[in-house]
């Protein structure tokens, strides 16, 4: 249903806590493994060990406790040559605007050849908006900003965005439209994947494609999957038509 396209622009969303950060490196991990090189801006996760740990065990389909018992020198490999991350501590004193963000990216697409760009989440970046620019005309600016760059690079980049927050009792899963700030948001995205567990005491969810722009290879609809905390990875769920 979704493809990683260099040159486009795909927004994943889901509610704070729901396990959007173990998709993240479900996909970053299938990348890496094929030698598909990404460039994470991580502004949430430890770098060492949670995001690391976290990739090994999507890569080598183990649980936490099995990972240290195994040797991991092969995939640490892979991810030494095709893993590039940004995170807040590169300089404690600089805030990291947009405009260092994307400075950043280019270093790593440029130098070190990344094709995909994943910047987890949005909202912890430094967003600073012009003086008579409100949030709506900031986020236009910056999401333009953000495809140039994909299509001037031939990269991906993926954005992971938080939505606002549900009203109580709502168990509907986010779309586009519901990510804090601006329906740009849906406007300017080629891609818009959804992570959403209805009941958070479950291990269900839907992965709900809810855009695809026309030409693009992929279609929207809905996949029902379950985390597989033995092999930590994502299993599509029998009895569900989707």
């Amino acid at each position: 249903m979704i493809s990683i396209v260099p040159g486009t622009l795909t927004v994943v969303t889901g509610y704070a806590n729901m396990g959007k950060s173990t998709l993240m490196n479900a996909i970053i991990g299938n990348c890496v493994r094929y030698n598909f090189p990404v460039c994470v801006a991580s502004f949430e996760t430890d770098v060492k060990p949670i995001l690391q740990d976290g990739l090994r065990m999507a890569m080598l389909k183990c649980d936490k406790n099995e990972l240290r018992r195994i040797d991991t020198s092969d995939v640490d490999l892979i991810l030494q040559n095709n893993l590039r991350i940004i995170s807040q501590s590169v300089d404690a004193d600089e805030e990291m605007t947009l405009e260092n963000l994307l400075e950043y990216c280019r270093i790593s697409v440029v130098r070190d050849g990344c094709k995909m760009i994943v910047v987890d989440p949005w909202n912890e970046i430094e967003h600073k908006r012009g003086r008579d620019e409100n949030e709506t005309e900031y986020i236009s600016r910056a999401l333009r900003a953000i495809k140039r760059f994909a299509k001037q690079y031939d990269v991906a980049f993926w954005l992971v965005a938080h939505p606002t927050k549900p009203q109580e009792g709502v168990k509907k899963g986010p779309g586009l439209y519901d990510i804090s700030g601006s329906a740009n948001w849906a406007n300017k995205a080629d891609y818009g994947l959804t992570y959403h567990r209805a009941d958070i005491k479950e291990n269900k969810a839907v992965l709900f494609v809810n855009k695809v722009r026309m030409g693009l290879p992929g279609r929207k609809g809905t996949a029902h999957v379950t985390y597989d905390f033995r092999s930590s990875e994502f299993v599509k769920l029998e009895g569900y038509d989707d």
